[in-house]
C-alpha cells in the first residue's frame, strides 16, 4: 500500500564518510529503525538545498525530505505490504 504523508518527523542521524545517514525515525508515536538507505538525491528550491532519502526498516519503505535551511525532516511517502 502506498500513502502520501507529508508530515513532520523526528530523525536521528549518523555521520559517516562526510555523509548524513538517517538512523532512526519517529512518526506517530512509533520508532522505526532504518536498516537500509536505498537512494539519496539533492534538489534546489530557490536557494535552499533539499535532500531526499529513500530508506527502509526492512518492512516498510519511506521517502524522507531534509531541508538544509530550516533543518526540518518530513515524511513524504510510505510503502507497506
Amino acid at each position: 500500500m502506498y500513502d502520501l504523508v507529508n508530515e513532520p518527523v523526528e530523525v536521528l542521524v549518523a555521520f559517516r564518510d562526510n555523509r548524513v545517514m538517517p538512523w532512526i525515525m519517529k512518526w506517530n508515536g512509533k520508532k522505526y529503525d532504518i536498516k537500509q538507505v536505498n537512494l539519496v538525491h539533492a534538489t534546489r528550491e530557490g536557494n535552499k538545498k533539499i535532500f531526499y532519502f529513500s530508506v527502509s526498516d526492512m518492512i516498510n519503505y519511506f521517502k524522507l525530505r531534509f531541508d538544509t535551511e530550516s533543518l526540518e525532516w518530513q515524511l513524504i511517502e510510505i510503502y507497506t505490504d
